[in-house]
């Protein structure tokens, strides 16, 4: 079963524009394994100029890549982590975000660089699950 979150910049971007956002996100994705959730990535061309992408969480890793993941002692990339590198974007290119998933087309945004309440509020349940799904593994 496949999950992600989706988010689309609330308005067109140039394509100068786009290729910085896409470079910057590219950038602060770097020293992290993204084991956790994928990193923020866009996909090719929207025909109307907004920026699209997604991320899906990984909510229980391989044991062989969590162990890869242990050894490279790089920190892990979250969902939380990728909220961090939207909300950066956000900040430093002047773009808002919509946010939504799998089952819900409007989670929330980003604006200014400041997420909404009730996007930190479901990435915190996916935190959860994560850590629930981990748990009951171990046993």
């Amino acid at each position: 079963m496949g999950f992600a979150v989706y988010y689309r910049s609330t308005r067109p971007v140039s394509s100068v524009e786009g290729d910085a956002i896409r470079q910057a996100a590219r950038v602060a994705g770097e020293g992290r394994t993204w084991l956790g959730c994928e990193p923020v990535h866009f996909f090719p061309g929207d025909e109307d100029g907004h920026l699209f992408g997604g991320s899906k969480p990984n909510f229980q890793p391989h044991p062989d890549d969590a162990a890869d993941a242990a050894r490279s002692g790089m920190p892990d990339g979250t969902a939380r982590d990728m909220l961090d590198v939207l909300c950066r974007l956000s900040r430093d290119h002047r773009v808002e975000w919509a946010l939504s998933h799998d089952h819900d087309p409007h989670i929330g945004g980003i604006r200014d660089g400041v997420c909404d309440g009730s996007v930190l509020d479901q990435i915190e349940a996916f935190a959860d699950l994560g850590d629930i799904l981990g748990e009951l593994e171990l046993e």
